[in-house]
């Protein structure tokens, strides 16, 4: 796979593939993506709030446990790598983890979004300047960033120079949701990515918010597509059954 450390070349979708279905609903899809010089693989498994929703699951054993082995004991159909983390493994952001905030929100360029789950399920993305600590607490939260995607355009000014691979959290119209993974690409080529049309089969994010990349990223479904993280982290994020679907 061709790799390199800038490219402003635009973005085409040249494949995209069912790789299975872990639950009714959740789709797991490999997109491969080319500009010019590069070729980019996404993969990401797709899903619609009305069934499911997202779990923010705290490590058990920060430095230790793997996204294979903590999942695979939840009661979760796929996830992928959380938040960042410093190097004691301590959280850095606002973390919610069903319903206990594990670390408080803060105040950083870098923590730009946060992922936020309501109690009855819901998803949403949103600034981190919109966050209110006087509004109902969250079920689930992640503070992370930069925004990648937002009104279904890249966001501006986004490092171009050093390429990671990364893993994000998409929202889309009528309440579908994607948690992603992309093969080594710069965070201005992973927004341009993410804001091709029909991306997802049939569409594309209206919203995006990079997680933690690079060693940590990691991709794993109960049906077993997995793409280990190289290096281990404090938290996930998962997708599971939403208690009041119909």
């Amino acid at each position: 796979m061709a790799i390199a450390t800038h490219s402003r070349a635009e973005w085409k979708i040249t494949e995209s593939n069912l790789l299975d279905s872990p639950a009714p609903g959740v789709s797991v899809i490999e997109i491969q993506c080319r500009n010019d010089s590069l070729i980019a693989r996404v993969t990401c498994a797709t899903f619609e709030e009305k069934a499911y929703t997202l779990r923010v699951i705290d490590s058990p054993d920060p430095g230790r446990a793997t996204l294979a082995t903590v999942l695979s004991k939840s009661q979760v159909i796929a996830g992928v790598n959380g938040a960042y983390f410093h190097a004691n493994y301590t959280p850095v952001g606002l973390v919610v983890a069903d319903g206990k905030t594990k670390h408080p929100f803060e105040k950083a360029k870098l923590l730009s979004g946060i992922l936020t789950v309501r109690t009855d399920g819901s998803i949403s993305i949103i600034r981190s300047g919109q966050f209110s600590a006087k509004a109902p607490p969250p079920a689930q939260a992640l503070q992370c960033g930069p925004m990648l995607v937002e009104k279904t355009k890249p966001v501006a000014g986004l490092n171009d120079k050093k390429s990671a691979r990364r893993t994000a959290v998409a929202t889309g119209p009528k309440g579908k949701i994607a948690i992603v993974y992309i093969s080594s690409v710069t965070l201005a080529d992973a927004a341009q990515i993410l804001s091709l049309h029909n991306l997802f089969e049939s569409w594309r994010p209206t919203t995006a918010l990079n997680l933690d990349g690079g060693s940590s990223s990691g991709f794993w479904t109960r049906s077993g597509t997995h793409l280990p993280e190289i290096k281990r982290v404090r938290n996930f994020l998962a997708i599971a059954p939403r208690k009041n679907a119909s």
